[in-house]
């Protein structure tokens, strides 16, 4: 407990948006007890007054966020793809971990040829802006919620393949290591056992870091239509679908968009206290 006191007083900032993410992940989990409507269901008009009024409708104490322009209830619709973008974030992202890790481990560990073919892999993936890869893929496979993670597995991997790769190469030749080889350790134990664990405080890092960018990946995606299908909420395809109403209903954009930039603000705050606290060198390997 006087640890923790510690930290709130230190990092008022982090504890602040572990606080909200907290909040993000709660309203995730609970997102049918939280949505005030169902987020499919559909009302283009309305009588107040006696007057017939049509959709999109402002926000009022029945739909707090306001509707789109089918009258669905935006705070539902948000709700639900908060969570839509916390399961992205965290499947894509630990898929991209997978894979990068695996393949810098690899690389790191038995160099030569190997090295070169998987880094020059990697600079193959490099050579493409990683959202128009993300948009090819997801353009040949068709849309859906894999589709999407596999998506940015794609565009994701290459960047944790070279920070692994840099953390395994500084730890192989280290005297430990020489000495479990000449004991007979084998090269799968050596490799998982005595070099990966000492790339985890890295590996964290990395995957902290790269949640909010599978999240903007997934909401970037959904929003070129190329996410997950309708009528599924997304913030990405909730923010484009408001671009048309931008002027005379500009709550349609504004509360989803507002939803996705302080949720990756909060990520990027604490993993940059995960870099200063695991790994402060982490900015100075990767690419």
């Amino acid at each position: 407990m006087t640890d923790v006191k510690k930290f709130i007083k230190s990092e008022p900032t982090t504890s602040v948006a572990l606080l909200v993410l907290l909040v993000y992940v709660l309203i995730a989990i609970f997102a049918p007890y939280i949505a005030t409507h169902d987020p499919m269901a559909v009302k283009t008009s309305r009588q107040v007054n006696g007057e017939k009024q049509y959709a999109p409708f402002p926000p009022s104490s029945e739909h707090w966020f306001g509707t789109d322009q089918l009258g669905r209830d935006i705070f539902s619709r948000v709700v639900y793809g908060v969570r839509v973008s916390i399961i992205v974030g965290i499947i894509a992202r630990g898929l991209s971990m997978l894979l990068g890790v695996t393949l810098g481990l690899i690389s790191g560990y038995y160099g030569g040829v190997v090295d070169n073919v998987i880094m020059r892999i990697t600079d193959v993936f490099f050579s493409f802006p990683a959202i128009l890869l993300a948009m090819m893929v997801t353009m040949v496979l068709g849309s859906g919620l894999w589709t999407v993670c596999l998506a940015i597995m794609l565009v994701g991997w290459p960047d944790v393949a070279r920070l692994v790769r840099s953390q395994v190469l500084s730890v192989r030749n280290k005297e430990y290591v020489t000495a479990i080889k000449a004991l007979g350790g084998s090269t799968s134990r050596i490799m998982v056992k005595h070099i990966l664990r000492n790339c985890l405080g890295i590996i964290v890092v990395a995957f902290s870091m790269g949640i909010p960018g599978a999240v903007m990946y997934e909401a970037g995606l959904s929003f070129f239509g190329l996410g997950l299908r309708p009528p599924i909420p997304s913030l990405g395809s909730i923010i484009a679908d408001g671009r048309g109403y931008i002027i005379f209903a500009p709550w349609y954009s504004l509360f989803p968009g507002l939803a996705l930039a302080i949720f990756v603000l909060c990520c990027n705050v604490v993993g940059d206290t995960l870099v200063d606290v695991l790994d402060p060198s982490y900015r100075n390997k990767g690419r």
